[in-house]
């Protein structure tokens, strides 16, 4: 069995480390307000109009129906005077006010924050809506705007969007929120990536993890003052489209004050707000359907075999709420593709992480089992594509541009730890990739965390580079053929892969 990077030892003696009192903790910097305003560069630039504001990092999830609901979510700058609320409505008159609930969280060896959240329900289906936040003095954030998902039965065409590990780069100087090895640029793939996310204006947004790397084992510390950039980066594309999160080995952030289980999902709780269709005491595992197309979230943390902190904390909650919940989208005649988001890999090849044989050993059976179309995965910072896979065998040779049928081939896994993030040089490591399954002059393995080390077939590309996913779906009608297109595109906008996936419509099928 392969042995755990250095790195990841630090990071399991951080999360292991007892939580700093509350006391402790409002000794440090004050508030967003400080967090954003210690950095440099636009990130000072930054702190300046969202004091003015007074609310940064806007951000979307879906409600338990995105049909009906969605959570609109900020970070106050500082500590609230009054009632803070959120308007909303068909134009930018808006017309109704949501409560806020704010929550406070007091981060270890750092400052209390605070987190502005509104549920938004009884919304109608495929409708766009504007909405802004307004503090007790009158200050408001700019107009922006959302669109829920379509009514049963709406076969319109949409796009989808997906990454992993993508961090951010405060520009703090040597250092900052970087690991030994990082490039000093770190943070311009990311925000690259973002702004074509937020160019492209999908229907929702896919991050399979490690969100922003607050945790910095390197330098054994943890500055939640990340998050508040992090957030402030992304909300070009999160304050007008639902980003849905799954949790990485680095969103296990160290305990709160708040009395965090140990699962280190505590400061998850005050910052984001994701459905509650999962099992309980499993935050960051839910479903929801958008259109044809189903999506489950999946916390790998408690499946890994590599990273064993949190792993088994559901007790098996976790499988059996997926097995049922499988069976359920199977069931719906009108969810024709099935999309399953984690953090660590099944199936992925690399000199660090590579695959995880706990995450393998639970999740292939069911996602062969109810003919998963799609799993996108993180972890390894890199993009990769596997051949259709059932059996832990790939199926068929499926190149650049290639129809699979996953009813009969097989699911398509794929890694997009491609984001942003780069750690220890893994990423633009050009020696390093391939297109098509590789000749008998080189072989690949796959590192499997829990079992020995495989050679293998089913690695079909793989691009050391920064790049993301974009999904087109097509519906298409009852009685034909449905396709998502998936495209990988870097950082500079050039696709460097694509593979459809179709599927028949049935010919008969009456919408819910």
């Amino acid at each position: 069995m392969a042995t755990i990077p250095e790195e990841q030892d630090r990071w399991r003696t951080l999360l292991r480390r007892s939580p700093v009192s509350r006391r402790a903790a409002l000794r440090g910097a004050t508030g967003a307000a400080a967090a954003l305003a210690l950095t440099a560069g636009p990130w000072a630039q930054l702190a300046r109009a969202q004091e003015r504001v007074g609310v940064v990092g806007r951000h979307l999830a879906f409600g338990d129906d995105p049909r009906t609901t969605m959570a609109i979510a900020a970070e106050l700058v500082d500590r609230p005077g009054g009632a803070v609320a959120v308007e909303l409505g068909l134009d930018p008159a808006y017309g109704a006010t949501l409560p806020v609930d704010v929550r406070n969280l007091v981060n270890s060896g750092h400052s209390e924050q605070y987190f502005a959240h509104a549920a938004a329900t009884g919304l109608a289906p495929g409708t766009e809506y504007h909405y802004r936040f307004r503090l007790a003095d009158g200050r408001t954030t700019p107009d922006a705007t959302f669109r829920t998902a379509p009514a049963a039965g709406d076969r319109s065409p949409f796009v989808f969007t997906a990454f992993a590990d993508q961090g951010v780069n405060t520009g703090g100087g040597e250092g900052a929120n970087r690991y030994p090895g990082d490039r000093g640029d770190v943070g311009k793939p990311a925000d690259a990536l973002t702004a074509l996310v937020a160019e492209t204006r999908p229907a929702f947004h896919l991050l399979a993890g490690d969100i922003c790397y607050a945790d910095r084992p390197a330098v054994g510390s943890f500055d939640p003052g990340l998050w508040t950039a992090y957030f402030a980066a992304v909300e070009r594309s999160a304050a007008q489209t639902p980003w849905m999160f799954a949790t990485g080995n680095h969103d296990m952030e160290p305990s709160y004050d708040d009395g965090d289980a140990g699962h280190g999902y505590g400061g998850h709780a005050a910052r984001l707000a994701l459905p509650t269709t999962g099992p309980s005491g499993c935050p960051s595992v839910y479903v929801f359907t958008h259109g044809c197309v189903g999506v489950v979230s999946v916390d790998a943390n408690d499946l890994s075999a590599e990273i064993d902190d949190n792993a088994g904390y559901s007790d098996g909650a976790q499988v059996r709420w997926l097995e049922g919940t499988l069976s359920a989208l199977r069931a719906d005649p009108a969810i024709t593709f099935v999309v399953v988001f984690f953090h660590h890999c099944a199936y992925s090849t690399s000199e660090a992480h590579a695959s995880d044989g706990g995450v393998r050993e639970a999740l292939t059976p069911l996602l062969d089992r109810f003919r998963v179309d799609l799993a996108v995965q993180g972890h390894n910072h890199q993009y990769e594509r596997t051949d259709p896979i059932r059996g832990g065998r790939a199926t068929r040779a499926a190149p650049d541009g290639e129809t699979v049928r996953p009813e009969t081939d097989g699911t398509t896994y794929l890694c997009v730890g491609s984001g942003g993030r780069n750690s220890n040089g893994w990423l633009d490591d050009a020696g390093d990739r391939h297109r098509g399954t590789p000749g008998e002059d080189r072989e690949i393995r796959s590192r499997v965390h829990g079992g020995e080390d495989e050679s293998v077939t089913w690695s079909r590309v793989r691009y050391r580079g920064y790049a993301f996913l974009r999904v087109e779906v097509t519906p298409g009608t009852p009685g034909g053929t449905a396709t998502m297109a998936v495209h990988a595109v870097t950082d500079g906008g050039e696709e460097i892969d694509r593979v459809d996936l179709a599927r028949p419509v049935p010919a008969l099928w009456t919408p819910v």
